[in-house]
């Protein structure tokens, strides 16, 4: 079995090469393990060494090194390969994919992980690539996707950059005339946000749909219809939360501006000329159209071995690569 891990070496605050390498030879060879250590260097590289080390049909374990953008693109050059396994080192700023395995300090437990097994999650698909967690459009898209602006401010860091273009956001034209149709269910209306969810959280954290689960072959869809400035705070606050469902239902107090629903296919279209902003596990881009597939056990993941001798494989049988 060959172990490759793959470093972005600008993810998170600090240097993610220089805290991880010592950690990984370390683990790696306590356990005599065939490892080798590669570094990104621009956009779609991980992609490219993924499947690199993937198509030689040799048993591999492709460690993702970084945030949730990293490990989408290992994931992405992993896929359709059966000897090939993705796993997550998460050192990003968000890491929400580990937020489903809690607790996600077992995945910083290199040989933890290095010794763990292997299972099929399902991936949302859309035209424009997968997303292993959540695809969100609408205000808190924009949010995320205006925060890089205020950072290139010299003395605009993290939270200021956030909370700048939080209030950026709402002094804009809020909300969408959109059609949605969730497996032939139709709704048109103004939106203020929705989510489209294979795991339960987004944003660093937001959790978007609790009782998400990623081995059921379904996405939850989660939209807040436009509403007043007012009361956004308060919408936003239980969202984030995970308050505002229960048992699979919106909570009596915001069944007035909130939907949820379980589909295989959903389509977002813009029907008021405004590109709406999309992310996916955490990369944005303004689009008109968002036509989403849940592709069912479609990516092979290593979970720690502590994770998974305490939580059983609940839908499929472990894989053996």
């Amino acid at each position: 079995m060959k172990h490759i891990f793959i470093i972005n070496p600008v993810s998170g605050a600090a240097n993610a090469q220089s805290v991880l390498e010592p950690k990984i030879r370390a683990a790696a060879e306590k356990l005599k393990a065939d490892y080798q250590i590669h570094l990104t260097k621009y956009p779609g590289h991980a992609t490219e060494l993924a499947r690199g080390f993937a198509k030689t049909g040799e048993p591999v374990q492709l460690y993702a090194c970084g945030g949730d953008g990293t490990l989408n693109e290992v994931m992405q050059g992993a896929m359709g390969y059966d000897n090939a396994a993705t796993a997550c080192v998460p050192c990003g700023s968000g890491n929400d994919f580990v937020r489903n395995f809690e607790p996600k300090e077992a995945f910083l437990d290199i040989a933890d992980l290095m010794q763990g097994e292997s299972r099929l999650i399902d991936v949302i698909h859309t035209q424009y690539g997968i997303a292993s967690a959540i695809c969100s459009a609408g205000l808190d898209a924009q949010v995320a996707y205006g925060i890089p602006k205020f950072r290139r401010i010299p003395g605009m860091g993290g939270e200021m950059a956030y909370k700048l273009s939080i209030l950026t956001s709402l002094c804009s034209h809020l909300g969408h005339k959109l059609r949605v149709v969730a497996d032939g269910e139709k709704f048109e209306d103004e939106f203020l946000m929705m989510a489209l969810c294979n795991g339960r959280t987004y944003g660093g954290g937001f959790k978007a749909s609790p009782e998400a689960d990623m081995q059921d072959g379904l996405m939850d869809l989660v939209m807040v219809k436009k509403i007043s400035r007012l009361r956004i705070a308060g919408v936003v606050n239980t969202y984030k939360k995970g308050e505002h469902l229960q048992s699979g239902k919106v909570i009596s107090k915001l069944a007035d501006v909130m939907t949820f629903r379980r589909a295989k296919n959903i389509s977002i279209e813009v029907l008021d000329g405004r590109p709406i902003v999309v992310t996916q596990d955490g990369e944005c881009a303004p689009r008109m159209r968002l036509d989403a597939k849940i592709k069912p056990g479609a990516v092979r993941v290593l979970l720690p071995k502590s994770y998974c001798e305490r939580v059983p494989d609940r839908n499929l049988k472990p894989v053996a690569l």
